[in-house]
């Protein structure tokens, strides 16, 4: 069922080639979306709060995604072996097994080690990112390999969609399935059967094919590279706005989750109806992004997905004491967009602004400085933030507190903004 059916061509992919791969390419990003709604950031967390997990090591966990990219490394190594496609389902297998060993923690704290799980969901969270790092340390390159200029802002856009897509059909059944019986055996099993749909996306990854570039391009020292990379003007500013962007979303948006179940007190089941509302607006920001970069630009895309996240902080400091849905859904819906509109300008940015020959050392260098540094920084910023809040004695209610936290992240995420303003435009135009 599994077995490798791509080829690695020692020229660049032909049209039919190109279609092929992209075609399993967006497959495999629609059971990517199935099997991460399972077992995710979302799930993750609701995971975490059922083991009663300090509001310290839940906003640990979404920053987890950027810190672990430190593993990106061993990525490169193995990607200079067998490419990038057959990498990629290597790491996803493996992160799949991982996440089983995440949700087992609910079997540890049934035997009272309560510590020990919530260590076993934390070190468990790093790896499952960290292969998930390292799988997609040629991500980058191979979307420039498998798509022309042309035809990059609609993959990624359509992808995208297909990841948001398939993350919202698991979300209802997830959804359904928690309005039946709630409680942290059905959150094990759902792990379980992500994991399962992840391996199973890997049979599309490995019917792709790439040219022989891409293995060549893992295999080159990197360091000189890196070094070529950081000597251009534009990707150190590109560093720092990244950096920005990241920590916008890790301290505003990821914590958005934290801030309702903890805040207002709600279900597991009403807390995933408003992450519906938030990879709704990912599906459909995915479908329209590659259009909005191509005819706005990258930066002036930045700007509007950096500005969505400081107007969810404004709307957490001034939100209603008693949860109103329609509110709240605007907060979710803001973020799930901000997300995308990010991630996709960023992509799109530094594919038009390096050099080819620079793609995997700049894509390294971006995710290792960027992810990692905006990972720790948010997680030792959102738990000292927490620290500060928390030892405030006076008369705060449960939301009261998470406001003077968006307060403090929103002051000192307006002060790193600078570093999105200042981003040089653009060298190059996308083709429409």
């Amino acid at each position: 069922m599994f077995q490798s059916v791509f080829m690695i061509y020692p020229q660049a992919l032909t049209r039919r080639q190109r279609r092929k791969t992209q075609k399993n390419y967006c497959i495999f990003c629609g059971l990517n979306g199935i099997s991460y709604m399972c077992l995710g950031e979302t799930i993750i967390v609701l995971f975490a709060i059922k083991l009663n997990a300090p509001n310290s090591m839940v906003a640990a966990l979404g920053a987890m995604i950027y810190f672990s990219f430190f593993m990106l490394p061993i990525g490169k190594i193995v990607a200079a072996k067998v490419g990038a496609a057959r990498s990629q389902a290597v790491f996803w297998t493996l992160r799949n097994i991982v996440a089983i060993g995440v949700g087992l923690s609910a079997v540890t704290e049934y035997y009272g080690y309560h510590t020990l799980a919530l260590v076993q969901v934390l070190l468990g969270a790093c790896l499952f990112y960290g292969l998930r790092a390292a799988g997609v340390v040629m991500s980058q390159p191979f979307i420039g390999d498998m798509a022309t200029t042309r035809e990059r802002p609609q993959l990624i856009g359509i992808s995208n969609a297909l990841f948001y897509g398939g993350c919202m059909a698991a979300l209802l059944v997830i959804w359904y399935v928690l309005s039946l019986r709630e409680s942290i055996w059905v959150i094990t099993m759902i792990i379980g059967f992500g994991a399962c749909m992840g391996v199973t996306s890997t049979r599309y990854i490995r019917r792709m094919d790439e040219s022989s570039a891409m293995i060549e391009a893992a295999r080159r020292p990197i360091l000189n590279d890196i070094r070529a990379s950081w000597q251009l003007p534009v990707v150190r500013k590109l560093l720092m706005a990244m950096f920005t962007a990241y920590l916008a979303i890790i301290m505003l948006g990821s914590v958005s989750m934290l801030s309702l179940k903890r805040g207002y007190g709600v279900s597991d089941t009403a807390a995933l109806f408003f992450s519906l509302m938030q990879f709704t607006a990912s599906g459909i920001f995915s479908f329209t992004s590659g259009r909005i970069v191509a005819r706005i630009g990258s930066n002036k895309a930045l700007y509007i997905g950096v500005g969505s996240l400081l107007v969810v902080g404004i709307l957490w400091l001034v939100a209603p004491e008693k949860l109103n849905y329609f509110y709240a859904v605007i907060i979710f819906f803001l973020v799930g967009a901000a997300n995308v509109i990010c991630g996709n300008s960023l992509l799109n940015y530094y594919l038009q602004n390096t050099p080819q020959k620079l793609w995997v050392s700049t894509s390294m260098l971006t995710s290792v400085v960027t992810s990692v540094g905006a990972g720790v920084a948010g997680m030792l910023l959102s738990s000292l933030i927490f620290k500060i809040v928390e030892s405030k004695e006076g008369d705060f209610t449960a939301l009261g507190r998470f406001r003077l936290y968006f307060l403090i992240t929103l002051l000192l995420i307006g002060v790193f903004s600078y570093f999105i303003w200042k981003l040089p435009e653009s060298q190059k135009t996308l083709e429409k």
